[in-house]
């Protein structure tokens, strides 16, 4: 018996070990002056408000609906292959997006779907069935859904970014018309190759 209580007070004080490694992660952001917080901020940020004096005809909202069209590619840019991860993957291609554009259509709604290349390259109906109505608009979303900080590269993701415009330019019939940086997370040279890029 005293051998198990040895054991659990063990167990407990590596639990509380690793649980007080956990949360000492380097927080350098919380030794810098007010001054540098605002200007990275605003370097990231929109900035202005650009919400107009008035909406037309009256409306008090406007709401501009896009859409992710990932797919697999997240899993598969991870090497994620286990089946029941594509499948989730398979169904938003085979099934979700379909039924998104039925509803976009019943109600004569545009759209803009952000698409990374790789799943236009596994699903090549999407664009076609995406542009039927003339009413959306697509934009890139990277080459396979990479986490663009992991790359760590920046002539990798200049390739990447490149493959990824090429790819959709020749499916849509012209240069895509904006760019969502997959997960929404940026690289030190995203946005400078994302301008440089038009």
């Amino acid at each position: 018996m005293a051998d198990g209580r040895w054991l659990m007070a063990i167990g407990g004080v590596a639990l509380a070990g690793v649980t007080m490694l956990a949360q000492a992660r380097p927080q350098p952001g919380t030794k810098l002056p007010l001054d540098q917080v605002s200007a990275q901020m605003f370097h990231v940020s929109a900035g202005k408000r650009l919400k107009p004096a008035s909406w037309p005809s009256g409306a008090r909202v406007a709401v501009g609906l896009s859409f992710d069209v990932d797919n697999a590619t997240a899993d598969l840019a991870t090497g994620n292959l286990i089946s029941e991860s594509i499948s989730r993957g398979e169904y938003g291609a085979v099934d979700g997006l379909p039924r998104i554009l039925r509803l976009l259509d019943k109600h004569q709604l545009p759209a803009s779907f952000f698409i990374p290349a790789v799943s236009h390259l596994l699903h090549p109906e999407m664009i076609p069935a995406i542009q039927k109505s003339g009413r959306h608009e697509i934009g890139v979303h990277g080459w396979i859904h990479e986490h663009l900080p992991s790359v760590n590269d920046a002539a990798a993701e200049q390739d990447m970014l490149n493959r990824a415009i090429d790819t959709l330019t020749k499916a849509i019939g012209k240069k895509p018309v904006g760019y969502r940086a997959p997960s929404w997370q940026f690289s030190p040279w995203t946005m400078k190759q994302v301008k440089d890029a038009g």
